[in-house]
């Protein structure tokens, strides 16, 4: 081959694949015994350590849960920033997730249910505010009929109210009569 001439070059397009293995130089070599091919390929399904009922629940709840959280967080963020489809799209996953939850808490039966009631809502009442207010924890019942006054009346408008009730006159006019009367 001349100068000017291109020198082939091993073809690239072959994966590495790593250095050969080599033999086993202290394996048993008989002269003609042929290799055991009857050892079966064993194939290890590595599902993990086997779990408690109470690891299963939980980690499966926690699982939900961190879906539905990174979902939230996710629809929140682009809520203004992402153009309808997307938008569609992320409320669709963050309102699955949610539903995904609920029925998993719903679907939970027997000692699933009572490892889930005493892991997740085992906290006791917080009664710090009622009992340093003198307030009972139980809820009065309210009635929802009748009428009630409006608490976010403050006094002041509360007398004028009361004074002027009795007030039947009704402004008529014109912004034209307005702006006379105010001399524009």
């Amino acid at each position: 081959m001349s100068e000017n001439q291109a020198k082939p070059r091993p073809n690239r397009n072959k994966r590495y694949r790593g250095k050969p293995k080599k033999k086993n130089p202290n394996a048993q070599a008989s002269a003609g015994s042929k290799p055991n091919n009857n050892k079966k390929k064993r194939y290890n399904n590595r599902k993990g350590p086997k779990l408690s009922l109470e690891d299963q629940v939980t980690l499966k709840y926690n699982n939900l849960l961190e879906q539905h959280l990174l979902a939230r967080r996710k629809y929140f963020a682009l809520f203004h920033r992402a153009d309808p489809k997307q938008k569609a799209k992320l409320e669709r996953i963050y309102y699955n997730t949610i539903t995904k939850l609920r029925e998993f808490e719903r679907g939970l039966t027997g000692d699933k249910q009572e490892i889930f009631q005493k892991h997740f809502n085992s906290l006791k009442e917080d009664h710090k505010y009622s009992f340093n207010h003198e307030i009972d924890p139980l809820a009065e019942h309210v009635s929802h009929q009748g009428e009630f006054a409006d608490p976010h009346f403050l006094e002041i408008q509360k007398e004028a109210r009361s004074e002027y009730a009795d007030d039947s006159e009704e402004s008529v006019g014109s912004i034209d009569d307005y702006k006379q009367y105010k001399g524009l």
